[in-house]
């Protein structure tokens, strides 16, 4: 490993990491509108549970839902409470899981390593595309993977050392993730551990773990009692909806139409943990050296596990994979440090970037290929938005990455800083607001030009919760009638004859029905 001449002081890195990681996080959490389907899903069954004061069971425009648990929408109700209905409230909670992930990554990386590589995980981490837009959306994975990691952090730790105390924290961290999102935080931890404790030759200390009284008691202190509780309220109709639809079914057959073949998560990850992405191949051809050490062992067991098991899964989500993502940080870092030349992982931050830049002038070549009308409608309303000051953006990002072409190869934590910097700030301030507008700004200006005129509104052939969201009130669903008021795409008005169009943008339409 080369050393890290002229790089940054250690005593400077853990703060340094604290500046980026907030500076990333919290001040664009109201830099866009709630994307649906989920954030505005999230938002709204908080928002109506803060308003209604039923902090038991989840309520979607009046109906109850019975998909997650219930710990994140205590955490966005509590977020209203303090900061009211708004985006910056819906999204604080996770904001505030993914900086204490990052912060808890760096603290354990270092622990079992030193400071370079930790800076460096958690630096990946926190900048990585998927994480930058997901770890601080208004909806469950960000808590997910916060308890889940410390679980795992804590399972390591238990089977290194043979603690109690970790293995106490590790039962109470999986059963917060249970009461998060349910069974796959238990599920995570206890296979991979297994796996782990085989290879390793420490099934004693595992089997210990397993028929723990205190680890047990701990565990079922924290994740049972909202489950009784809301069985006893709701009855078998949550059991068979959250556990046989939303667990067992989710697994065996694809739902609303997430599927893929068993490589969906392959350019998943390719996509996901740009610009970093290169270093996954190095760290593949260095794999057998790698797994001599136990904690790259562990990591690599607790990523094939999750990669595996999505993957088998029928019902395919984007973000499923980031669960097995903590693990391939620290790959990623330990690989990075090892490098003899760093300039492909320059070029390839380069090269997205430009493809970035030069994405929206392909909009005349790209339209053929889309079968979706309404898409169409969506690319065609993007002139105004990827505009002259997008592209000067995207130069002055260009410019400054390829000035590190021309820095020494010891200033590695430098190239990784300034890379990570970089695509900070397109992502957060160059791109996401834009996206967000040409996306969800149409859905919310109509949302509440309707709570400001008292519309009576149908959401009609459309699903939209951010909509009730910012109407701050029930809207009705289906087929409306003549008089009413709907909110629809507009090429879903085939079937009304007549309208008085109220509100149009970007392919979102409000039109009073006058005919059908």
């Amino acid at each position: 490993m080369h050393i890290l001449k002229n790089a940054i002081p250690e005593k400077w890195l853990f703060g340094l990491f604290i500046l980026i990681a907030f500076c990333s996080l919290f001040p664009w959490l109201g830099a866009t509108p709630l994307f649906d389907e989920d954030e505005g899903y999230f938002a709204e069954v908080a928002r109506e549970m803060a308003v209604s004061g039923n902090y038991l069971t989840a309520y979607l425009n009046g109906k109850p839902e019975y998909d997650k648990p219930v710990l994140t929408y205590w955490a966005q109700a509590a977020s209203f409470k303090l900061f009211g209905f708004n985006e910056f409230a819906a999204r604080f909670p996770s904001a505030l899981a993914t900086f204490i992930w990052g912060i808890a990554l760096f603290i354990f990386v270092r622990r079992q390593t030193d400071t370079n590589t930790a800076f460096c995980a958690a630096l990946f981490l926190i900048s990585a595309i998927q994480m930058t837009i997901t770890g601080k959306a208004a909806i469950a994975d960000a808590l997910l993977n916060l308890f889940i990691t410390l679980a795992m952090f804590s399972v390591f730790s238990y089977l290194e050392s043979g603690k109690t105390t970790s293995l106490c924290q590790a039962a109470l961290f999986t059963g917060v993730g249970v009461l998060t999102k349910g069974p796959v935080a238990v599920m995570i931890p206890v296979v991979v551990s297994l796996l782990y404790a085989i290879i390793t030759k420490k099934m004693a200390l595992w089997v210990r773990a397993a028929i723990s009284p205190a680890a047990w008691a701990i565990f079922l202190a924290v994740a049972l009692p909202w489950y009784v509780l809301e069985y006893l309220d709701q009855g078998n109709a949550f059991l068979e909806d959250f556990f046989i639809k939303h667990n067992i079914e989710r697994f065996q057959s694809a739902m609303e139409g997430h599927y893929g073949n068993f490589f969906y998560y392959a350019p998943v990850i390719l996509i996901g943990t740009l610009p970093h992405v290169w270093l996954l191949f190095p760290c593949l051809r260095n794999l057998r050296r790698f797994l001599k050490q136990p904690l790259l062992l562990y990591s690599a067991l607790w990523f094939g596990f999750v990669f595996i098991f999505f993957s088998l899964a029928a019902t395919k989500l984007p973000h499923y994979i980031i669960y097995g993502y903590t693990p391939v940080f620290i790959f990623y870092a330990v690989t990075y440090l090892s490098l003899e030349s760093y300039r492909i992982y320059i070029a390839i931050g380069l090269g997205v970037l430009m493809i970035f830049t030069i994405l929206p002038l392909c909009i005349a070549l790209i339209k053929p290929l889309i079968g979706d009308p309404f898409a169409i409608i969506v690319i065609e309303s993007a002139g105004s938005y990827f505009n002259l000051q997008y592209f000067l953006q995207c130069g002055v990002c260009l410019i400054i990455l390829a000035g590190l072409l021309w820095m020494r190869e010891t200033e590695r934590l430098k190239i990784a800083l300034v890379t990570a910097c970089v695509y900070l700030f397109f992502i957060n301030s160059v791109l996401m607001p834009r996206l967000g507008g040409l996306m969800q700004s149409p859905v919310k200006e109509a949302a509440l030009l309707a709570r400001q005129n008292n519309y009576d509104i149908v959401i009609y052939r459309h699903t939209l919760p951010s909509f009730i969201f910012y109407r701050q009130g029930y809207v009705r669903e289906g087929d409306p009638k003549q008089n009413d008021i709907i909110i629809t795409k507009k090429t879903r008005l085939e079937t009304i004859k007549v309208y008085e169009t109220l509100y149009e943008k970007n392919g979102v339409i409000m039109a009073r029905v006058i005919e059908r």
